[in-house]
């Protein structure tokens, strides 16, 4: 067992509205950019969609016999359940979003995954809730252990 940890404080708590037509990941790289924030949570996102694409784990011949699937598309009008995610940075520097959801069809079978940036575009609204962490740097590294990379936290 093991874990890797870094103490912060809640900043600030940051309501978003998504508009029509948007992508939810890239609405909320905006109003991170816009608001400086550098490490947070999604803590709270509801909403509906045109459209969606995602990832779900699969059985693969990895180091730890996993991996993601190709992307799972789905056409809507599609209810956005829930989401939550991770808000930290790249090594370059670059703000990355780290978003899992679940969503309904319009026949009521629910599904999830990892949503793919740029591909699920807000059809009435999506309403999110960001807790900025002060304290705690998110970076997304390498990790030899999973052959991927994924968010370590650190203290800043």
């Amino acid at each position: 067992m093991g874990t890797i940890f870094s103490e912060g404080k809640l900043n600030k708590l940051v309501m978003i509205r998504v508009l029509p037509g948007s992508d939810i990941i890239e609405g909320i790289e905006e109003a991170c950019r816009a608001l400086d924030i550098q490490s947070g949570a999604i803590s709270s996102c509801i909403g509906s969609l045109q459209k969606a694409s995602f990832l779900i784990a699969v059985p693969l011949k990895t180091k730890v016999g996993e991996g993601y699937s190709d992307p799972i598309n789905l056409d809507g009008p599609l209810e956005l359940l829930s989401a939550q995610g991770t808000i930290g940075r790249e090594q370059n520097g670059h703000l990355f979003i780290h978003m899992h959801g679940l969503l309904s069809d319009q026949d009521g079978n629910v599904h999830g995954g990892h949503l793919i940036k740029g591909e699920n575009p807000v059809l009435i609204t999506c309403e999110i809730m960001i807790s900025q962490v002060k304290g705690v740097k998110m970076v997304r590294t390498y990790d030899p252990d999973v052959d991927m990379e994924v968010f370590i936290p650190s203290q800043k």
